[in-house]
């Protein structure tokens, strides 16, 4: 029933994108002006026939079709790089424009990932691990489309942009991930987003997960606002050296940006980044930035580690969320019921939830030419109403290589990584060209602390991506887990035990 529902919607959507387009299109053609008749044609006696030499064939015409779009390369960068709404964009579909030849501009882009998760647990691991949506504790293998995304981003006036973006192989199915508007030029604020957005928080989540190195991003996220529907605004200096993103925002919503709520339900964040060096076009940054959050949980309670995929870094979902066909490749930290308000007045038992928690978070990036370096990390103070306040921690770095020379790509006006564009694209003659990539992670997060049991989770990842072209990746990654967590999954009073599990994904991306 809620599969159905959720192809209702999305057919619905395509309809009225195509109503939208058909409007513009009758549009453009109500504007042309009618055509004139011509007048008769005035006879013109023939001349004689004249010998002449043999011409060389006219030079083809430019290439305009959109497959010879394709083989060009996305569209170069601007030296003041893309605009907002855009990145990671191919920018390679022609946009459609409005009919008085000007806006508005609706340009359109779509990425998909074909994913296969395979687990290795120990007897320990799946006892530990054992809950009520997981009975057997079992990490299930699988095959499937971890992502869908279609996109239409543009202009609807010179000082207006938008973007929207739906999921169709998220929670939801589908998912509403990107719906905002920017307001550009606005005096002393530079940009104003409004909308359900990506929160300034952490330069690998802004960075697009198409850019990532690794399968999934780390542990950390599980802290992290990530997209939420407020209203914010942000910039940058000419230099591109400083960045700015203020944002306030709704505590929790669905998955289609709605919150309604008598308890909590609000959020702030700030982030402000710094290239201390940008040199020989990019080859070489040095990316370093900060970030402050306060959130106060809709309902008044907040869990840690809900939804899995990032502890460890990576797995698959089925089905929608909230129905009996769901299931997932579960957290294998979660504070459980913790921190939620459970409390019953009437027998005076349960939790009393939270009131709010904060997020201190620290990040930095090198690039030194075919190598890079990241890191970040998170304390994340909990101030829950029965008076505890629990710090819970984490983060990660990682190293990457590329064996063919290329470099990452790093945007100072949006302080985040684009797109990687290999030397030499796989192809015709160079079936293993594009770019080799080498990657070593180590992540780390506690959820312990003040009589919260989340558990305590340490795994590296060590794997390898090749860039066949600019839009299509695949990569493989090995994670082994090491896991100090609850007997009993999300149970405070439990004691803790120490077990182990292994992990293995591989995944095909290509974005358009």
């Amino acid at each position: 029933m809620h599969l159905n529902l959720g192809i209702g919607r999305m057919f619905l959507w395509l309809q009225m994108v195509a109503f939208a387009l058909a409007g513009m299109t009758t549009l453009a053609m109500a504007e042309e002006p009618a055509p004139v008749p011509l007048p008769p044609p005035v006879p013109v006696a023939a001349e004689p026939a004249m010998e002449t030499e043999a011409q060389p064939p006219a030079e083809p015409p430019p290439r305009t079709g959109l497959l010879e779009r394709f083989r060009d390369g996305p569209a170069p960068i601007p030296p003041e790089g893309p605009q907002p709404n855009q990145y990671g964009e191919p920018m390679v579909l022609p946009p459609l424009i409005g009919g008085d030849g000007k806006y508005p501009i609706v340009k359109m882009g779509g990425v998909f990932q074909i994913t296969s998760v395979f687990f290795s647990q120990t007897s320990l691991n799946r006892e530990v691990l054992k809950n009520d949506l997981n009975p057997t504790g079992v990490e299930l293998d699988g095959t499937g489309i971890k992502r869908a995304r279609l996109t239409a981003f543009g202009s609807v006036a010179e000082n207006v942009d938008y973007r929207f973006q739906f999921e169709l192989g998220g929670f939801g199915r589908p998912t509403i991930t990107d719906m905002y508007l920017d307001i550009k030029e606005v005096p002393l604020l530079g940009f104003v987003r409004i909308g359900q957005y990506k929160q300034p928080f952490s330069l690998e989540e802004l960075t697009s997960f198409r850019f990532n190195p690794f399968m999934d991003r780390s542990s950390i996220f599980i802290f992290h606002p990530f997209r939420r529907t407020g209203v914010g605004f942000y910039d940058w200096t000419e230099d591109g050296r400083w960045t700015w993103f203020v944002s306030a925002f709704r505590g929790f919503q669905d998955f289609y940006g709605n919150d309604l709520t008598d308890n909590g339900g609000y959020g702030f964040a700030a982030r402000g980044t710094h290239c201390l060096y940008y040199e020989n076009d990019g080859a070489d940054v040095w990316h370093f930035g900060a970030v402050y959050s306060l959130i106060a949980p809709s309902g008044g309670g907040i869990q840690f580690g809900r939804f899995g995929g990032n502890s460890p870094e990576l797995g698959l979902i089925q089905g929608q969320f909230g129905t009996e066909s769901f299931r997932q490749n579960q957290s294998m930290v979660n504070t459980g019921k913790q921190l939620l308000n459970t409390y019953d007045p009437k027998t005076g038992k349960g939790n009393r939830g939270t009131a709010y928690y904060q997020d201190f978070h620290l990040e930095t990036a090198v690039v030194r030419g075919p190598f890079s370096f990241q890191a970040e990390g998170d304390i994340v103070p909990v101030s829950m109403n029965d008076g505890r306040t629990p710090i819970f921690a984490g983060g990660y770095l990682f190293m990457t290589c590329f064996l063919t020379g290329e470099h990452r790509t790093y945007d100072r006006n949006l302080a985040l990584f684009d797109r990687v564009r290999p030397k030499v694209n796989s192809g015709k003659g160079h079936p293993f060209g594009g770019a080799w990539e080498l990657t070593a992670r180590l992540n780390y997060i506690t959820l312990d602390s003040q009589g919260v049991k989340g558990g305590t989770l340490l795994d590296p990842t060590f794997g390898f991506n090749w860039y066949m072209n600019p839009y299509t990746k695949l990569t493989f990654n090995y994670i082994p887990v090491y896991l100090n967590s609850p007997e009993k999954y999300g149970d405070g009073n439990s004691p803790s035990v120490r077990s182990q599990a292994n992990a293995w994904g591989l995944q095909a991306q290509v974005d358009f």
